[in-house]
């Protein structure tokens, strides 16, 4: 499967994944828990320390902590951040990036011979065989990128299996 750097299409964010709260508050509660961990690291290398781990080790942990949040809610919970999991659905291709650390597939629909929805996955078999896709999200995200992927498919004339279903 190639890879395409710019795609025009529905764009669907797969967001923080299975979680009863929205997005939205899930990227605010990581922003505050950044800034928490940042405060304590100020506060821990100000105070008087005596051994070497409280000095270097306690603001060390403090400081990655703050880093590991503010970088969550920056680029994986951001609704415009080319390197948050999501995929885009247009007429030419799919384009799916299901992780942070993943690189981005681009699949051409003129390579794709049938579609298998799945329970949180998307099963695409095109010459080289069947590939599945799996991804973490919210139910209602799953319905809409599988309702957009069987809209296209069905106007292509792909062949669409719901799994679900049998």
């Amino acid at each position: 499967m190639e890879t395409q750097l710019e795609l025009k299409g529905k764009r669907i964010n797969l967001g923080a994944g299975y979680l009863k709260y929205p997005d939205k508050t899930f990227r605010k509660l990581s922003y505050f828990l950044a800034a928490v961990w940042l405060v304590l690291l100020f506060v821990s290398i100000f105070k008087k320390n005596n051994g070497l781990f409280e000095k270097v080790g306690i603001p060390a942990i403090y400081a990655l902590n703050g880093i590991f949040f503010f970088f969550k809610a920056h680029f994986e919970l951001s609704p415009t951040s080319k390197y948050a999991p999501h995929f885009i659905i247009s007429k030419d291709g799919l384009k799916t990036k299901r992780s942070v650390l993943k690189k981005s597939e681009f699949i051409n629909w003129n390579d794709v011979k049938k579609i298998e929805l799945g329970y949180y996955k998307i099963g695409i078999k095109d010459r080289t065989g069947l590939q599945f896709y799996p991804y973490t999200t919210r139910k209602e995200t799953s319905i809409e990128i599988k309702r957009e992927i069987e809209s296209i498919a069905v106007s292509k004339g792909i062949e669409v299996e719901n799994l679900l279903k049998r």
